[in-house]
């Protein structure tokens, strides 16, 4: 039986034996206290975004650096394996007003403590036409970005997206953003974005993209809408080698 998990008490957490991230240390940028997110996907592990959050402020970059490299120092002691520093947490991280200070921080960090570890994002892509986001997410090794909608309709029905997110922007944005990888998620059940058709929208959007890499993935935890439930890994499979088909673009599928 799936179960969803609690949001993150801490900035960091883990180390996570992330399916597609190898070992990686969760870096949590945002409030403890409820999920701050810029879209409500009906998937998602932390159930449903809150309309009106709690009063937590967000800490700011100065105190977050000196909070993470004391919990890097920890870890460090116990020989803890570390892949991947992962920006991720209880919502959105982009949605962080010193994002980019804390990318350069955290890579210092990085250099000192975990010096073979790669920075990474996992982002919904929806901010990514602010100057500052994009600045911050090109100085990261990794740039994990959300595509689970080859439309604007089924991006709409599925991740519903909050706070004036544009569909048209946020596309035009991924196709600027350099050397990214796509993470889709697929789900049947109360919502169901595999059938053929919407398949071969969201084919022909990848290839727009030209990612390096695309992971496709279902369900592992109980999501926010109780009637999701898991797509098949026969029919991943099949999802993911039309894609490379069609496009030449390298899969990897988690199930």
């Amino acid at each position: 039986m799936l179960r969803q998990i609690s949001l993150q008490d801490s900035v960091v957490y883990g180390p996570v034996r992330s399916r597609r991230l190898g070992w990686s240390l969760g870096i949590n940028v945002l409030p403890v206290s409820y999920k701050l997110c810029s879209s409500n996907c009906v998937y998602c592990q932390y159930g449903w975004t809150s309309p009106a959050p709690g009063g937590e402020k967000i800490k700011r970059a100065a105190q977050l650096l000196t909070e993470i490299e004391q919990a890097f120092q920890q870890f460090v002691e116990q020989s803890t394996p570390v892949d991947c520093l992962t920006l991720a947490g209880n919502g959105e991280p982009t949605l962080h007003p010193d994002l980019e200070e804390l990318v350069v921080g955290l890579k210092e960090l990085r250099d000192r403590y975990y010096p073979s570890a790669k920075v990474g994002i996992l982002s919904d892509a929806t901010q990514i036409h602010r100057p500052q986001v994009r600045r911050a997410l090109e100085q990261l090794d990794v740039r994990y970005m959300k595509v689970d909608a080859g439309d604007e309709a089924t991006w709409k029905r599925i991740n519903l997206p909050l706070g004036g997110a544009d569909w048209q922007t946020m596309i035009g944005g991924l196709k600027a953003l350099p050397d990214l990888i796509l993470q889709c998620m697929f789900i049947q059940g109360s919502y169901d974005n595999t059938d053929d058709a919407h398949i071969n929208r969201w084919i022909a959007l990848v290839g727009e993209l030209r990612p390096l890499s695309v992971q496709v993935y279902t369900v592992d935890r109980a999501p926010a809408d109780a009637g999701i439930s898991k797509v098949p890994r026969e029919r991943l499979e099949a999802i993911a080698a039309r894609l490379t088909a069609r496009t030449g673009i390298s899969v990897d599928v988690y199930d």
